[in-house]
């Protein structure tokens, strides 16, 4: 999996027992994902169709760094599905912890809001 985007856990990221916020979480992993995803289809007109399978973990707490990896499973005519893992990363103790696994789709759109066929004739580039 690619390392996609790293956030700093803050204060104002909290909820009232002191861990990250799961919406936050759910809000960072879809918009990194989604440029993820932009670069590797070199496209950049999509929406999240779905996330699924999100499973969380562990909790994360102030101080600790969360990294978001990712890599594309699946495509369709329209779509692109990610599978994203995000840990913590705790700079004072190198402390590492699973705290989400899903999946998530997105679907390429035209210039009108339907649907285009992006991958009719695109073949994703290997690394």
């Amino acid at each position: 999996m690619d390392l996609v985007t790293q956030h700093l856990v803050q204060p104002d990221d909290l909820n009232y027992h002191n861990n990250l916020f799961g919406g936050k979480m759910l809000s960072w992993i879809d918009e990194g994902m989604a440029m993820f995803a932009m670069m590797k289809i070199q496209y950049t007109n999509i929406v999240t169709v779905s996330m699924d399978n999100v499973v969380f973990r562990s909790p994360a707490r102030a101080g600790d760094i969360i990294q978001i990896y990712g890599k594309i499973i699946k495509t369709g005519k329209s779509s692109v599905t990610v599978k994203t893992l995000a840990i913590t990363n705790n700079p004072q103790t190198g402390k590492l912890g699973e705290v989400i696994e899903s999946e998530i789709s997105y679907v390429c759109l035209d210039e009108r809001g339907k649907p285009y066929f992006h991958f009719r004739n695109f073949k994703i580039p290997v690394k």
